[in-house]
């Protein structure tokens, strides 16, 4: 169980430092956003290996429950969705790249309501 929690909590980090880095072809920029942003995407993180590792727990018991990581990967990608500003209007998207960059943090917070819901439900779950 806490190695499934570990493992998504890496699978998350290595998601958030490819995706910056294929909109920014910088590998020192993903480290550089996540030193700016570190106490949002550190809880984010963590929430998203707790959630993983209630998850697993929950499956060995045959109880199957979702959880909240699109919306955890949704706000990792937001930190660097002004990177996106450049290729949007291309792909007709330049409204939404707008939004994310303004509600930057804003995003990454509801991620972390999110994380803290899904794992207040898995409590529950684990504890019927």
């Amino acid at each position: 169980m806490i190695g499934a929690g570990l493992l998504a909590s890496f699978g998350l980090s290595l998601f958030y430092y490819l995706v910056l880095f294929l909109f920014t072809k910088d590998a020192f920029y993903p480290l550089q956003q996540f030193l700016n942003l570190w106490p949002w995407m550190s809880l984010l993180i963590l929430g998203f290996g707790v959630q993983w590792a209630m998850f697993a727990r929950l499956r060995q018991g045959k109880m199957m429950v979702g959880g909240s990581s699109a919306v955890s990967g949704v706000s990792m990608v937001a930190c660097c969705a002004h990177h996106a500003v450049e290729v949007a209007p291309f792909l007709g998207l330049a409204g939404a790249a707008i939004f994310l960059v303004n509600y930057q943090k804003e995003l990454l917070f509801v991620g972390i309501i999110s994380n803290l819901a899904g794992i207040g439900y898995m409590l529950w779950r684990l504890k019927r």
